[in-house]
């Protein structure tokens, strides 16, 4: 158990160094590492985790609690590698993020500043559209799911509307879709 967990620690430190954008940016290759090369769980099981980590309160982060608590196994000593796989998450690059920043601050006068945070949004944007069509897929959506999706990311991204009315018109469609 000791030595997955640290193990777990290893992956979540590596994956905390490649997280623009958030946690949310390496979700694709967390259900990688956890599902496809480590075995830790299923496809269906890591959409489970992904959804009790998108709907419980606190960081997104929480995906990685729940890879590090599946990998050990669960109840016993699972709660151990959870933390650990925080704390590796966010602990060291939440020490480099301060640093950077105070540099940043300091030494990149406020237009360059703009232009960089210009450059790095495309990236935050695909690196988060890779995780929610990674999780549709691994889901084994059907096509009017993916087209649901598809559709409220679109009017998500060209209009002002409220997310949680987007949220409710895309289940009403999956609920209108079953009916019929």
């Amino acid at each position: 158990m000791i030595a997955l967990t640290l193990h777990v620690m290893a992956v979540s430190l590596g994956l905390s160094l490649l997280a623009v954008g958030g946690a949310i940016a390496v979700v694709p290759e967390v259900y990688r590492i956890a599902v496809d090369v480590n075995g830790w769980m299923s496809p269906q099981r890591f959409a489970e985790l992904y959804a009790i980590s998108q709907f419980a309160p606190g960081p997104n982060a929480m995906i990685l609690a729940l890879m590090g608590w599946e990998a050990v196994g669960g109840a016993a000593g699972g709660w151990v590698a959870g933390m650990a796989a925080m704390l590796a998450f966010v602990g060291p690059t939440s020490v480099i993020s301060v640093l950077a920043f105070r540099s940043w601050a300091a030494r990149i006068s406020p237009s360059r500043q703009v232009l960089i945070r210009a450059a790095l949004l495309p990236l935050s944007v695909a690196l988060v559209a890779s995780s929610g069509v990674l999780i549709t897929l691994s889901l084994g959506a059907a096509p009017l799911v993916i087209a649901v999706a598809s559709l409220v990311a679109l009017t998500s991204a060209v209009t002002n509307a409220h997310p949680l009315l987007l949220i409710a018109g895309g289940a009403i469609a999956g609920a209108a879709a079953t009916v019929f």
